[in-house]
């Protein structure tokens, strides 16, 4: 016969010794206590577990916020515009801002460009700028190094003048970004928000989502707030400019090698293939996200913060791994992902636990390989809201709907109802270049 709870406990305690100095019905009360606890208690209790988990993110934000802006004004206030790394746009600055090197991996070109003064001639520019391309293709490690055609040695490139540039051009550019970062940084609460519910099967999903909307809405005025400051770094810069003489800017623009991409990803190929066999992903599935989220760059970075070959958010993906692989109840650290075999690592548990844990309810295999990529970029509650007519987040219903559909369906659902336009593109990439690396890995 089946026990009840309550007799489960009882049971439960006639069995366990008697410590000294102890009430033996200790145990007991409280099994009590909790069975007679009400569902609004038990709820109140999830809400308040699920804003402390949510809080710890919205703290490593706003600390990494904070720190982000104010290099960023120092760039405007140098430069006018505001350009800072992206997942496939590396920018690097000189200790004095006095020079900046970006490597566009994405249109294979690269420009180190250099402040030189108003009066310098010509040929005094163009040696300054040489110069400093040269010490940037021989700076060991980095990422323009890394990608030339013969390490140290400076490929032949056109010198190009310009000024520095205060326009509202240049302000609306930033300010589109920190938009488009804000709308990034939205997806994270809601992965974050889905790992609680994953790793609590009590708690209401809704309860979650409560929580993460009141987090969501912190965020939006946060970024209000970083909008309007941006606003006063321009009018600063331009003030201040407008005293000052005209800065010229000197380029040196480098292309880079057409073949560049395949080197790269070689180098990676075996990590994909024993991280594949490890989590049961495919490796090609692995590849073609290294692909679009980093060009296969283990130093790319995006502004969400996200880190390395994968594009890892130390707080959101890094956790739950670290969580359910590492029984490390903690962040990743951003050096933790530079590290190429680690990133590949985590990216393909994080993959794993995708396929396995959030989307398991989806029993097609292909269905669920494009609700995994698309969940990988959004998280797996927007997938479910492009297939649950009430726009609910529950992944679990949306699963009986995707059930009811060919995999080509879904994918067309996908790309009509997912949330956010780059998740479309998203999709659209990584499914189209498994294909490149389904014989290479």
């Amino acid at each position: 016969m089946k026990l009840s709870r309550l007799a489960w406990c009882c049971a439960l305690l006639l069995a366990a010794p008697l410590q000294a100095n102890t009430d033996p019905f200790a145990e007991l009360n409280d099994s009590v206590a909790e069975i007679n606890k009400s569902q609004a208690e038990i709820d109140k209790e999830y809400e308040q577990f699920v804003a402390a988990r949510l809080a710890e993110y919205a703290q490593w934000r706003k600390a990494y916020l904070a720190e982000y802006d104010a290099y960023r004004a120092e760039v405007i206030a140098e430069w006018g515009e505001g350009l800072l790394s992206e997942p496939l746009v590396t920018v690097d600055y000189s200790d004095d801002k006095s020079t900046r090197t970006v490597v566009d991996l994405d249109n294979n070109q690269a420009t180190i460009s250099v402040l030189v003064d108003q009066h310098a001639t010509p040929e005094q520019a163009a040696a300054q700028v040489k110069q400093a391309a040269a010490a940037a293709v021989a700076k060991t490690g980095s990422t323009l190094a890394d990608v030339v055609e013969q390490q140290g040695k400076l490929p032949k490139g056109d010198i190009v003048e310009t000024t520095v540039d205060y326009s509202k051009a240049a302000e609306k550019a930033a300010k589109k970004a920190v938009i488009e970062q804000a709308r990034a940084q939205l997806q994270e609460i809601d992965k974050e928000s889905e790992a609680v519910v994953a790793k609590m099967p009590g708690i209401r999903p809704e309860i979650a989502e409560s929580v993460a909307v009141k987090q969501k809405e912190q965020l939006v005025e946060e970024t209000k707030t970083r909008l309007a400051s941006l606003e006063a770094t321009y009018d600063e810069a331009r003030e201040k400019a407008a005293s000052l003489t005209t800065k010229k800017v000197v380029e040196y623009r480098i292309q880079l090698p057409e073949n560049g991409i395949g080197k790269r990803a070689a180098k990676f190929v075996a990590f994909a293939e024993e991280e594949s066999e490890r989590f049961d992903v495919p490796a090609a599935l692995v590849m073609a996200i290294m692909h679009s989220e980093s060009s296969f760059n283990p130093k790319a970075k995006s502004p969400i913060p996200a880190y390395g070959l994968m594009q890892i958010v130390p707080t959101t993906a890094g956790h739950d791994v670290n969580a359910r692989i590492r029984q490390k109840n903690e962040p990743m650290q951003p050096s933790e992902l530079y590290v190429a075999d680690v990133n590949v690592e985590t990216g393909t548990a994080y993959l794993n636990i995708l396929d396995k844990s959030y989307l398991k309810s989806i029993t097609n295999e292909q269905s669920r390989l494009y609700c995994t990529i698309a969940a990988y970029n959004t998280g797996a509650g927007n997938v479910a809201k492009a297939f649950n007519p009430d726009g609910s987040r529950n992944i679990r219903k949306a699963a009986k709907i995707i059930n009811s559909l060919t995999p080509q369906q879904v994918y067309d659902k996908l790309m009509a109802d997912l949330p956010y336009d780059e998740t479309k593109n998203y999709l659209k990439k990584v499914t189209g270049r498994i294909s490149l690396y389904q014989h290479s890995a």
